[in-house]
């Protein structure tokens, strides 16, 4: 099964920002989809550079209370952009197997991942939708078998 066969189910839209987007705005377009855990970050040629997920930002909300951080520090992190907080992008394409982009969320620890096609975000591969196609895929395979 391939990655265009199942994603989009639980995630229809993607959340997208640009570099320079606020981290207040960020945090903004997170809390209004509660089905995404991802913002994916784009540059001016409206490609992926990055991701941030729901752990960056509960971790910028919660900073107060890691390692005594004060008030002060949160406003600072407020001030920044997705750019300084944004995590490397890992992506996937339409025509990609399930296998290996469970691979690619497995390796590196995420629950979602944008599908690109033709260098562009056009969706979301939630980890649900993930486990769901696998789990599609393995009894199509079973079947054929009996």
């Amino acid at each position: 099964m391939k990655v265009r066969d199942c994603y989009q189910r639980v995630t229809p839209e993607v959340d997208l920002v640009r570099t320079d987007t606020s981290i207040e705005d960020v945090i903004e377009i997170i809390a209004k989809n509660p089905a995404s855990r991802s913002v994916y970050v784009l540059d001016e040629n409206e490609e992926l550079v990055g991701t941030i997920s729901v752990r960056e930002v509960l971790n910028i909300l919660g900073a107060k209370y890691l390692k005594k951080r004060s008030i002060a520090v949160l406003h600072e992190i407020l001030a920044q952009t997705a750019s300084d907080i944004m995590k490397d992008a890992e992506s996937v394409s339409l025509d990609d197997d399930l296998e290996d982009a469970l691979k690619v969320a497995v390796v590196h620890g995420l629950e979602d991942l944008p599908v690109l096609e033709g260098g562009k975000v056009v969706g979301n591969l939630d980890c649900f939708e993930l486990i769901k196609g696998i789990k599609e895929s393995h009894a199509a395979e079973r079947d054929k078998k009996q």
